[in-house]
């Protein structure tokens, strides 16, 4: 006798059939989405906001990077095209690229988040695929012809059939709905809300009374203990709060709920404290963005898992599919503990490490790749999380054109699609 969930899932009205689904228009996924569909796949992207773009333009963290190491390029393809139709419309300007820049985050690109997001949905679109925002997956069921994903829309719910299906949702949602195993580590990182300030000028402030009164009244006013005067100073001159949230874990909704409203409260509390203090009284919250950036949550146990040890002495996989390059970026509350790579290190991120142990079906790409805690913290940063996200998409549409699953990829063949759509290969 079938049970109520096999039912409804028999019964379900299938809207979509497409060879490639991707969950999640993030910073990963629109380039999986992008890539898939210009290999040939057709694709189907869903998105959980309004608007693609991840924590680019939800999260406002609009400075991807790095695309550059050591003077030379390293990630190329569909999302460094989508950094050159930017710049073309005069939403970024590129860096001055050298062989050794004094900071990395000098190489970042800055980006209009308006200008970033049409950009995003006119490559979508023209790429021909079907895009699907304020949607949500609910459950995924596998079978020898393929897959079913139930989703949910402003409408209802309603169901997919696809040949294969991407996790792009920077929480392993879907592979962990589906039963892959995953790691989420003791301690992680803590989250951020973007904000931005004014109503004062910086310079017009007396710094040195300031600081005393913080010293004075900081511990008794606020109980942020991460908050010293210091700390406040130096955001308050780059016209920000940088307000961290101790996430013990944002993958799902309750947790992800309860993270969202207390950046609010202690951004909002924080700024309320400021304003009674000399020459902060018209201080006020312009901009604060729409979601906590989160930094780490689930990561899936992969065929490969890259290490610390293999990301910081640039391990090349014999299955390498895209290029990495960024610091050891581990945040705590109170700072960020950083491990620089030495000069001409470029570290890989191998194919293994995008697929789920055992599976035949799933990809994931982003922050959720197969890795330790601190090769994590560097391979979460956007730049390599576009490229694995061409990476997945080049590999979907490949067993997608062979009618068959993961066991018979060909690396050569995904290589080849690779640069067929303009990315660099390891």
């Amino acid at each position: 006798m079938q049970t109520h969930k096999e039912k409804f899932c028999t019964d379900m009205d299938i809207r979509y059939s497409v060879d490639t689904v991707v969950v999640g228009g993030g910073t990963a996924g629109c380039f999986a989405a992008i890539s898939a569909a210009r290999s040939g796949a057709g694709t189907l992207l869903i998105e959980k906001n309004g608007i693609l773009g991840g924590t680019m333009t939800v999260g406002g963290v609009l400075f991807p990077g790095l695309f550059y190491a050591w003077g030379k390029q390293i990630i190329a393809g569909p999302c460094w095209e989508s950094i050159l139709r930017t710049v073309a419309l005069g939403g970024a300007e590129l860096p001055e690229i050298t062989e050794k820049p004094q900071r990395h985050w000098q190489e970042q690109i800055r980006l209009n988040k308006a200008i970033y997001a049409y950009v995003l949905d006119q490559m979508c679109t023209t790429d021909g695929v079907t895009t699907l925002l304020h949607t949500m997956v609910g459950d995924v069921r596998e079978d020898p012809m393929g897959l079913t994903v139930i989703a949910c829309g402003k409408d209802g719910m309603f169901g997919i059939r696809a040949q294969n299906i991407i996790d792009a949702t920077g929480d392993a949602n879907v592979a962990a709905m589906m039963g892959y195993a995953f790691a989420i580590s003791k301690v992680q990182q803590p989250g951020t809300i973007t904000n931005r300030l004014t109503g004062y000028r910086f310079e017009d402030l007396d710094a040195d009374m300031l600081k005393r009164e913080l010293s004075k009244r900081i511990r008794t006013d606020i109980a942020y203990p991460e908050m010293t005067p210091e700390n406040i100073l130096s955001y308050l001159k780059e016209y920000r709060l940088n307000i961290h949230i101790s996430c013990e874990n944002g993958a799902d909704s309750e947790t992800r709920s309860r993270i969202e409203q207390q950046a609010r409260g202690k951004l909002v509390e924080l700024a309320c404290f400021l304003t009674k203090l000399p020459g902060l009284e018209g201080m006020y919250i312009e901009d604060m963005c729409d979601e906590c950036g989160i930094r780490e949550t689930r990561r899936i146990i992969g065929e490969k898992t890259v290490t610390v040890e293999d990301y910081i002495r640039g391990r090349r996989y014999e299955d390498a599919v895209c290029y990495a390059f960024y610091p050891v970026d581990r945040h705590v509350m109170d700072g960020i503990e950083q491990t620089h790579l030495q000069e001409g290190i470029v570290p890989t991120i191998p194919l293994g490490a995008l697929i789920p142990r055992g599976a035949k079906r799933v990809f994931v790409c982003g922050r959720s790749v197969s890795s330790d805690s601190l090769a994590n913290s560097a391979l979460r940063v956007q730049a390599p999380c576009m490229a694995m996200g061409q990476a997945a998409g080049c590999a979907a549409a490949w067993i997608s054109r062979k009618n068959g699953t993961i066991a018979e990829l060909n690396y050569g063949e995904v290589c080849r699609s690779l640069k067929g759509i303009g990315a660099i290969v390891p």
